[in-house]
C-alpha cells in the first residue's frame, strides 16, 4: 500500500493540457517550456508516478516519441565529439510548424482516450476520518499515541500490532483492528508479567494464566506490585473482547472497534507506566502519565528478591 497525493493528477493533467493547446506556428521561445514540462510529466508516469500505468503504457511511449523528436530536432545540439547539449530557443530560430505540434497533439490525444478507461478501473478509495483521529496519523504511525516518555517501556512487537489495528481501523476492518489491539495487548503483558514475576524471558499460555499469576504476586504486596487495578481491566478485557473475537462468527461494529481501541491504548499506557516506575523501584499504579524494548526491563535485586 502507497499513499499517493491526489493534487499530482491535477498537475500532470494541468501540464500535458498547457501543452497540447499550442497551435499554430509558434516560436521556439514559446513551445520550449511547455514541451519541457510535458515530457517530465510523461517520463515520470512511465516510470510509475504517480501510480503505476498498465495498458495505457504503449499509448503513453508513443507520446513521448513525439515529444522527443520534436526535442531533439529544436532544443539538442551536438558539439565537436557528438555529445547532445542542451540549445535554449533564440528569437531568431525558425518558428516551429503547426502540423509538429498537431503531431504531438494527436498522439496525446490517443493516450488520454485509453488512461481515461484504465483510471475507470483503477482501485482509487477515500478513507474517511475515524472519530478524532487523523488519517495518515491512523495508517502509518498509530504507535504515537503512546507518550513519548513511554515508548521505550513498550515491546517493539506490541507497537507492531498497534500500528495494524490503527491501519484496519482506518480502513473499516474493524475485526481485524479487534485483533491487532488484543496483541498488542497481550505483548505488553507478556512483559509486564515477566518484570513483576522476575523471570525474564519466561512466557505463559494465555491471558488467564498471566493475569492468575500477577494476582499472586499482588497477594504478596512486594515492592514494587502489578496493580490490581490493571490487573481487573485485564480481566475484563480478556472475557469482554479478547476471547470473544478469535471466533469467526464474533464480527465487530465500528463503535465495538473504537471501544476496544481506546481500552487497549489505556491499558498499554498503564502497564507501561507501571514497568517504568517498577524499573527505577519505585510504583505509582494510578499515575498514567507519560522503543524498542522486547523484554522486561531489570528489577534492582531486592525487588526481584520480594516478588519471588
Amino acid at each position: 500500500m502507497e499513499r499517493i497525493n491526489p493534487f499530482s493528477f491535477y498537475d500532470f493533467g494541468k501540464t500535458i493540457q498547457t501543452l497540447i493547446e499550442l497551435s499554430g506556428d509558434l516560436p521556439t521561445t514559446r513551445v520550449f517550456w511547455p514541451l519541457w514540462q510535458a515530457k517530465a510529466k510523461m517520463d515520470s508516469l512511465l516510470g510509475g508516478q504517480p501510480i503505476p500505468i498498465g495498458i495505457t503504457d504503449g499509448k503513453a511511449r508513443e507520446a513521448v516519441l513525439r515529444m522527443n523528436s520534436l526535442w531533439n530536432d529544436r532544443f539538442q545540439t551536438k558539439d565537436a565529439e557528438g555529445k547532445s547539449t542542451l540549445r535554449f530557443p533564440d528569437e531568431k530560430d525558425a518558428p516551429i510548424n503547426g502540423w509538429e505540434l498537431n503531431w504531438i497533439r494527436s498522439a496525446v490525444g490517443e493516450f488520454e482516450t485509453v488512461f481515461a478507461e484504465e483510471m475507470r478501473e483503477t482501485a482509487t478509495y477515500f478513507v474517511p476520518r475515524r472519530g478524532i483521529y487523523h488519517t495518515p496519523a491512523l495508517v502509518d504511525a498509530a504507535d504515537q499515541t503512546f507518550p513519548a516518555n513511554l515508548q521505550m517501556h513498550i515491546p517493539e512487537k506490541a507497537k507492531d500490532d498497534w500500528r495494524a489495528a490503527g491501519r484496519c481501523l482506518a480502513f473499516n476492518l474493524l475485526s481485524a483492528s479487534g485483533f491487532h489491539v488484543a496483541r498488542a495487548v497481550e505483548a505488553c503483558l507478556e512483559v509486564y508479567y515477566q518484570l513483576f514475576s522476575g523471570k525474564p524471558g519466561e512466557t505463559l499460555n494465555g491471558w488467564k494464566d498471566y493475569i492468575i499469576a500477577l494476582e499472586k504476586l499482588a497477594a504478596k504486596k512486594p515492592t514494587p506490585c502489578p496493580s490490581k487495578k490493571t490487573l481487573a481491566e485485564l480481566d475484563q478485557m480478556r472475557e469482554d473482547y479478547r476471547n470473544p473475537i478469535v471466533h469467526p462468527r464474533v464480527v465487530l461494529t465500528e463503535s465495538d472497534a473504537r471501544m476496544l481501541f481506546a481500552n487497549g491504548e489505556s491499558l498499554i499506557i498503564a502497564m507501561a507506566q507501571e514497568i517504568a516506575e517498577a524499573a527505577k523501584g519505585v510504583q505509582q499504579p494510578l499515575q498514567l502519565e507519560g522503543g524498542s524494548n522486547t523484554k522486561a526491563p531489570d528489577l534492582p535485586e531486592t525487588a526481584v528478591t520480594a516478588s519471588a
